[in-house]
């Protein structure tokens, strides 16, 4: 959304799940987090259909959760052969590419 404001008008979030949960192994940690990603996640989506109605929001996620499904709007895949796919040259079975100084 452009305003005319000093920002571009959009947040983007990628790999939200990376440190919000603490994943100590346990089933209670696995728990805990999967409700802390869901609280994240309905978070967003209140804020959303509220204050931040008119806001643009991208969110780079490699397991969003069910609550999330209905917005996904492209899936990357490791594979090749199944389009599109990988982001990230070590995510995909690309040959690094030679680093010259």
């Amino acid at each position: 959304m452009e305003t005319g404001a000093a920002h571009p008008g959009f947040l983007m979030i990628d790999s939200p799940q990376k440190n919000l949960g603490r994943g100590g192994g346990t089933l209670d940690a696995v728990i805990a987090d999967a409700v802390a990603i869901d609280d994240f996640y309905h978070h967003l989506s209140v804020w959303l259909a509220d204050r931040g109605a008119k806001a643009q929001l991208i969110i780079a996620d490699n397991s969003p959760p069910l609550l999330a499904e209905g917005d996904v709007v492209a899936r990357y895949s490791r594979n090749e052969d199944q389009p599109p796919y990988g982001l990230i040259e070590d995510e995909t079975s690309a040959e690094p590419e030679e680093v010259t100084r």
